[in-house]
């Protein structure tokens, strides 16, 4: 079981390639409530969009909401295959 749900009537569309924010999770103590988290890597507010994405047009954040706080650990170089959280992914990066 979860303990978040995603907004599944929305197809998160990922840059083919995003720009890498950091190659390391955004790791946040978060509350529980709505989030979108940043797809492209170009929002000024990572690990959110601020919306960076629609000058392209590439991609959508993926909006999520936790049921409860927890600690988050938001993919930071938007290659992650478990969206929108760290898999580790960051380390075979170059």
């Amino acid at each position: 079981m979860t303990d978040y749900t995603h907004d599944s009537d929305r197809e998160v569309i990922m840059d083919p390639n995003p720009k890498i924010a950091q190659k390391t999770p955004f790791v946040v103590d978060e509350k529980a409530g709505k989030y979108a988290w940043c797809s492209c890597g170009k929002t000024e507010n990572q690990p959110y969009c601020d919306g960076s994405h629609k000058a392209d047009g590439l991609c959508r954040p993926m909006t999520i909401e936790l049921e409860a706080d927890k600690k988050v650990a938001w993919c930071g170089c938007k290659h992650t295959k478990n969206q929108p959280f760290c898999d580790g992914s960051h380390k075979d990066l170059g």
